[in-house]
């Protein structure tokens, strides 16, 4: 019996060094792409932050207003200014510490209308417009834009819970 010698292909599984090369080059500027988003991404989340403990620190000052006796509120808030730490709460100056954030407060003085027919004696409703600045190192910027922009202003309505009286 005559035996053939057999020729044996062999298959190669695997990839080629310009394969490997051209997968590392993709993978690699696709990784350059999102290095570069990670600076935009931490201002945004910064910029969130911001605007959350801005929003706590307006609605614990009318919270307050509306909690306090409606003979003390000018005395207590019109003109008042605040600061607050970088989580919204009340600034207590310990050492090596500076306010992140400074709230002013302005009462109307005019009575509010919230309607043709519903206008209220500030007896009864007062306008409070509360302006939160960020002020990062405790300073305040000298750049105008840039305390603009770091700057919210919030327009409230609060009522005196113990009387309330429609104007005919």
């Amino acid at each position: 019996m005559k035996t053939h010698a057999s020729t044996c292909h062999r298959q190669t599984s695997g990839f080629t060094l310009a394969e490997v090369m051209i997968a590392l080059g993709i993978v690699a500027s696709v990784m350059i792409g999102m290095l570069g988003m990670i600076p935009h991404a931490v201002g945004s989340i910064r910029e969130s932050n911001s605007l959350t403990v801005m929003g706590r620190v307006a609605q614990e000052i009318i919270s307050d207003i509306q909690m306090s006796e409606w003979s003390d509120i000018d005395r207590d808030y019109k003109g008042k200014t605040f600061q607050y730490d970088n989580e919204g709460l009340i600034f207590e100056g310990r050492a090596g510490q500076q306010p992140t954030y400074e709230a002013r407060v302005e009462l109307a003085v005019k009575p509010v209308s919230l309607g043709k027919k519903l206008e209220y004696s500030i007896d009864n409703v007062r306008k409070v417009e509360v302006e939160i600045e960020f002020i990062p190192g405790g300073t305040h910027n000298k750049d105008k834009d840039i305390r603009r922009r770091n700057t919210k202003h919030y327009n409230l309505i609060v009522a005196n819970q113990n009387k309330l009286k429609v104007k005919p």
